[in-house]
């Protein structure tokens, strides 16, 4: 169970990277409610994605309390509500199921060796898409979490695991087909994904480099800022299932050709023009 007095009073790594995560995914939903045919805004806002796939795989906890039930409900209820969709089941949803799955992967595919762990990567990678009709990302999330999960046993010195030749090869691949897979899905241009691409570099790097970080003195320089990155870091979920509460609310109230109350849709094909997943916390 997520226990937040137990975190400590300074930022911590993980705080940095969840609150690049929340702002980026902000950049996503404003794009997608309120500029829906300017992609820009989808491509930083996907830079959001590996971020959250990543904790899900370097996580140890692999809780699938009430928490995330009861916020996949809530966005759940809400888009129906708002004339959105059933299917593919919203992020939250997703999340379990790799909570659930990830463990016993991974421990599967390591001891059988990098050609079943290679194997696992490239289906993921092509069943994308007809998972991502059921579940949003689809597998998509299973192969970047993945990418957390060797960083995690890693960290924890299980480099007998798998080399670190391995797990660097990992990192470009995860990278590329992360690209690859938005820029379809979402059918950025040519300047869009080259955007995608170059602050995709980045973010990979970072979650390749990531672990377990306090900043006393970036927390005292920060003076009251550190109060906001903390939240943002410790109370991703929350944040996550409000905003786009208070974003359906208002695509309803705004925008009634593309939201209509209570009309909701079976699949997302069924909701105007084929809408691109949004992401998670």
């Amino acid at each position: 169970m997520f226990n937040r007095a137990a975190l400590p009073k300074d930022i911590t790594s993980y705080d940095l990277l969840k609150a690049f995560a929340v702002l980026t995914m902000l950049v996503d939903h404003i794009g997608f409610y309120f500029f829906p045919d300017d992609m820009w805004w989808r491509a930083i806002g996907r830079l959001c994605v590996p971020i959250w796939f990543f904790l899900i795989g370097y996580a140890r906890s692999r809780d699938i309390g009430p928490r995330l039930w009861i916020g996949g409900t809530l966005l759940l209820a809400a888009d129906l509500i708002a004339g959105k969709y059933l299917i593919p089941f919203n992020i939250l949803f997703t999340m379990l199921a790799i909570r659930l799955v990830i463990d016993p992967l991974m421990r599967g595919v390591t001891r059988a060796g990098t050609q079943a762990l290679w194997a696992v990567a490239v289906l993921c990678f092509f069943a994308y898409l007809p998972t991502a009709f059921v579940l949003e990302y689809g597998t998509q999330g299973v192969l970047l979490a993945m990418l957390g999960w060797f960083m995690r046993h890693r960290a924890e010195g299980d480099r007998g695991l798998i080399s670190e030749a391995m797990v660097q090869n990992y990192v470009i691949f995860a990278a590329v087909s992360f690209v690859l897979i938005q820029t379809v899905s979402f059918g950025f241009v040519q300047g869009q994904m080259l955007l995608l691409a170059t602050c995709a570099l980045p973010v990979f790097g970072a979650l390749y480099m990531f672990k377990p970080m306090n900043f006393p003195r970036l927390t005292g320089v920060m003076g009251p800022l550190a109060a906001v990155i903390r939240f943002m870091g410790r109370w991703t979920l929350e944040i996550y299932v409000a905003h786009l509460v208070i974003l359906n609310i208002i695509g309803v109230i705004v925008f009634p050709d593309r939201f209509d109350l209570f009309s909701p849709h079976w699949t997302t094909l069924d909701f105007g023009t084929p809408a691109a997943p949004g992401p998670t916390p």
